[in-house]
């Protein structure tokens, strides 16, 4: 059995939002491995022009994001950052719940290196209950 591991960033939905792994599981022969179907609600494709850096902000509903080409690095409040690139994949669930107040120790924000634009496709999920 293999296995493919994604990148996340994610939180409880009330502590700060850190990195850290999903692992799916891959079945088949091994010319041909699948994971189990995961449901999806839709899907956006977005484009972000060099230089774009986003506000502090929490993802809400688990997005998967498939980086078709550009650099996007994603940043902690702690100062953790990561940089995804074509054909890297990553998904955002970090979320306030409705008790928690948006603070300084939340959410994430992205900003486009380099100077090409970052195309990027947005897979949503779910919506979070």
């Amino acid at each position: 059995m293999s296995k493919i591991i994604v990148p996340s960033v994610t939180n409880d939905g009330n502590n700060p939002s850190y990195f850290s792994e999903k692992v799916i599981e891959l079945e088949g022969a091994p010319e041909r491995m699948l994971s189990a179907q995961q449901h999806a609600e839709n899907f956006r494709l977005r484009i972000s022009e060099p230089g774009y850096f986003s506000d502090w902000h929490a993802a809400g509903d688990p997005t998967l994001l498939v980086i078709l080409s550009g650099v996007v690095e994603i940043e902690l409040r702690d100062s953790n950052k990561k940089v995804f690139s074509k054909g890297q994949m990553f998904v955002a669930e970090d979320y306030l719940d409705e008790e928690t107040v948006p603070d300084q120790q939340h959410g994430h924000r992205a900003r486009v290196l380099g100077f090409e634009p970052l195309h990027a496709l947005h897979l949503k999920l779910s919506v979070r209950a």
